[in-house]
């Protein structure tokens, strides 16, 4: 993978806490190029979005040097980064069954899992 620098946005209300919670939580895992009002950048590669779903606004997939992450905007909560070894292992970052189905659903359909033959 290249030095690809990609973003997770920002929800228009986000508080200063979700904004420390995101750079904290998306530090662990890529180098974070920059920081606006709008979206945080950071190396990687987005492999792609969904929601609404269950109680979040958004969900985006990015591929890492090292791994994978999942961040969402979840409406109580506040922003949510999980990472993974692989993109399989992805959808089971969330507990609840249809947050991880829609995440699996979205993987599929852009081809970034499944079989070969699944993606013709």
């Amino acid at each position: 993978m290249s030095d690809e620098t990609t973003e997770f946005p920002f929800p228009f209300d986000v508080t200063d806490e979700e904004r420390a919670t995101a750079r904290s939580e998306f530090g662990k895992y890529a180098r974070i190029v920059s920081e606006d009002k709008e979206a945080i950048r950071f190396e990687g590669r987005a492999l792609g979005k969904t929601g609404p779903i269950w109680r979040f606004q958004y969900l985006r997939m990015y591929r890492l040097h090292k791994g994978f992450l999942v961040a969402g905007h979840e409406l109580r909560e506040g922003i949510k980064v999980f990472q993974a070894d692989s993109a399989e292992a992805l959808p089971r970052c969330f507990e609840h069954e249809g947050v991880a189905e829609f995440i699996e659903d979205e993987l599929r359909y852009r081809g970034v899992i499944g079989s070969e033959h699944a993606r013709a």
